[in-house]
């Protein structure tokens, strides 16, 4: 954590309501683009992640000592969103192509109309599996492919330790590879590159 954000969470701890807020304007994009990716609306992220940081900001000054402030608030999050999906019972997923604008337009050459049709044949396909997987898995891979989380800091948000992040990573790849496969066979989807990882999350995001 750099000095300056240090201080800020040191003074939010305290109770500085100008120390949380340079927080929350450092940090609110971030938050927001990952609720976003796990619920699948705009209206719903921006609700979530107001209500996130609110917590935050109640919940902060109980937390005595140093700590690791971005793990944590994504902990906060993945709850809340957590909570919201248990109360509907519902999942849904922004479409992967609205991601790839944002996020990997390098992907795709704009003169590359085979790798255009490609992309979004592997897109659609991905988001069919996403929707599938265990909730424990979708998080997962979000917070690594997409997110760039370590596994360290994937264990603060979940609660659970660094080793415990490794097998769960390899268990949502393995599922990943084994309902992708599905998915495509029973769409009649074949898929020119064989070689399917779960890296294809962060390819068509």
């Amino acid at each position: 954590m750099a000095d300056g954000e240090l201080l800020a969470v040191l003074d939010a701890q305290s109770g500085n309501r100008a120390a949380f807020e340079v927080l929350f304007e450092r940090h609110k994009q971030q938050i927001y683009n990952y609720v976003l990716r796990i619920m699948g609306s705009s209206e719903d992220a921006h609700d979530l992640t107001q209500d996130a940081f609110l917590k935050a900001y109640v919940a902060l000054p109980k937390v005595k000592g140093e700590m690791n402030f971005v793990p944590w608030l994504y902990r906060i999050a993945t709850n809340v969103c957590r909570d919201e999906l248990r109360r509907r019972k519902i999942v849904t997923w922004q479409p992967l192509e609205t991601f790839t604008a944002v996020f990997r337009p390098q992907q795709v050459a704009p003169d590359d109309p085979e790798g255009e049709a490609l992309r979004k044949e592997r897109a659609e396909l991905v988001q069919l599996v996403l929707k599938k997987l265990p909730q424990k898995y979708r998080l997962c891979l979000v917070l690594r492919e997409c997110q760039d989380l370590s596994c360290e800091e994937i264990g603060q948000v979940l609660g659970v330790s660094r080793q415990a992040v490794k097998s769960l990573l390899f268990r949502a790849r393995e599922e990943f590879r084994v309902v992708y496969r599905s998915v495509e066979s029973s769409t009649g989807t074949v898929s020119r590159d064989r070689k399917v990882s779960p890296r294809a999350v962060r390819v068509s995001l």
